[in-house]
């Protein structure tokens, strides 16, 4: 009796035990978003490639290609600001509609990463050209004109293969799935590139503004 007396109270001592039990609070710290990761992991892809463009020039043996180069800086420091533009321009629609083009195609985002890249390895290839050409002139004229501008437009480009990769990405996922996509998600990432595009084309204007300006005051000889 004794016995069933004392294992009556130990339930019903667990019980009271477990009632009376208050509640742990858990702080859950919250995760670093995937866009994040990805426009720090290319951001930093991006900064070795500058690197790469300049040991690319260094090591380069082809005059004709230096030539180019050379010739077409020269041309764009002295025209005005209609056809800097143009020069400008073009360079950035090239990277625009590639981001575009794989942006909005199956499997694009397995190479849309690479855009960027490839911009900021010319951007390092053209100041390790600066430096070795015109020296303290070529590194001056490289951080008024150069250097703003492909720091902004590579990172709107970033910003812009962020937004192609998450499309192409969902696009990969539905057609693998066998799913409809979802008209907001198409309108959202319109809407996202235009808005990067023209910021893109907004800086490149006034960088020419800036060339067609002051570019011809500097001495490139």
């Amino acid at each position: 009796m004794n016995k069933v007396i004392s294992l009556k109270g130990l339930r019903f001592k667990s019980r009271r035990s477990i009632v009376s039990k208050p509640k742990r609070n858990v702080d859950v710290k919250p995760d670093v978003s995937t866009g994040n990761i990805y426009r720090i992991a290319v951001s930093f892809a991006c900064i070795f490639s500058v690197l790469l463009g300049a040991l690319f020039y260094s090591k380069m043996s082809s005059t004709e290609l230096e030539q180019f180069f050379i010739n077409t800086i020269q041309e764009i420091r002295i025209a005005n600001i209609v056809n800097s533009f143009k020069y400008l321009c073009s360079l950035e629609l090239i990277f625009i509609v590639t981001c575009f083009i794989l942006g909005t195609n199956l499997f694009g985002n397995i190479l849309i990463s690479a855009v960027p890249v490839i911009k900021t390895f010319l951007a390092g290839f053209i100041g390790a050209l600066m430096y070795n050409k015109y020296e303290l002139n070529g590194v001056l004229f490289s951080l008024i004109f150069f250097v703003p501008y492909f720091s902004v437009t590579s990172s709107a480009l970033i910003a812009l293969t962020k937004e192609g990769f998450t499309m192409s990405r969902n696009l990969t996922h539905c057609i693998l799935q066998r799913k409809t996509t979802k008209d907001g998600d198409l309108q959202l990432f319109l809407i996202r590139f235009l808005l990067i595009m023209l910021f893109d084309l907004l800086f490149a204007l006034l960088n020419a503004l800036l060339l067609s300006s002051f570019g011809a005051k500097i001495s490139l000889q």
